[in-house]
């Protein structure tokens, strides 16, 4: 009788957190360590212009693309850490829809009964079109992994926006982008950056600025 209430009891569970799924007003997804969807609820679905059945099974890339390529770093994160990430923002054009959007998102391990991360939930809210994206908090997105525009890939890299443009143009500097026009959002990994510099053996430098000199008063 007791196994009997207990496996009543999981069945309940998992009926409520699947009608929690299908009936939240944000979106939800579970993703498996390939980084394939494994479960997405309807709103999420709708918002991606996809179904449900065409999400399960593949990649993240192959349904988000460009936006794809910007989460992936915070899922891996959260299966190689076994630590959540909040406030993750994303920004850019769907292949469904391309003009594109502006997400806030955080991802959360779901682990086995051994504690091992088998699979990241995400919880991502859209953003209405008039709000702007703030700067990254520290620590909160992941900004060692994700450069996110001209500015903070110059920064990173202790030059300004305009040699860094110029790197990208003459020596094919690691910039990537959302849409492939002009005025489309850029973003850069840490990491090709890194190896970027390395082959060209660069070490840059802030430009040194003369402070003006004083002239004594007459």
């Amino acid at each position: 009788m007791g196994r009997r209430s207990e496996a009543l009891e999981i069945a309940q569970a998992e009926h409520l957190l699947s009608e929690f799924f299908k009936r939240s007003a944000v979106g939800l997804a579970i993703f498996d360590e390939s980084l394939c969807y494994r479960m997405i609820n309807p709103y999420l679905a709708s918002a991606h212009q996809i179904s449900i059945e065409c999400h399960l099974g593949r990649h993240i890339r192959e349904i988000l693309g460009d936006v794809g390529v910007q989460v992936e770093p915070a899922i891996r994160r959260v299966f190689s850490t076994s630590q959540p990430i909040l406030n993750y923002e994303v920004a850019g054009a769907l292949p469904t829809r391309p003009k594109g959007g502006q997400w806030i998102d955080t991802f959360f391990p779901i682990a086995d009964s051994d504690g091992k991360v088998k699979q990241v939930g995400a919880v991502v809210v859209e953003l209405d079109k008039n709000v702007q994206l703030q700067e990254i908090a520290s620590g909160s997105s992941n900004p060692e992994t994700v450069l996110r525009s001209w500015k903070d890939i110059a920064h990173y890299v202790g030059t300004c926006v305009k040699t860094v443009q110029r790197w990208e143009r003459a020596y094919e500097f690691p910039v990537r982008r959302v849409q492939p026009n002009k005025g489309s959002i850029v973003f850069a990994f840490q990491n090709e950056v890194d190896d970027w510099l390395h082959g060209r053996n660069l070490h840059v430098k802030v430009p040194f600025r003369v402070p003006p000199r004083k002239f004594p008063l007459l």
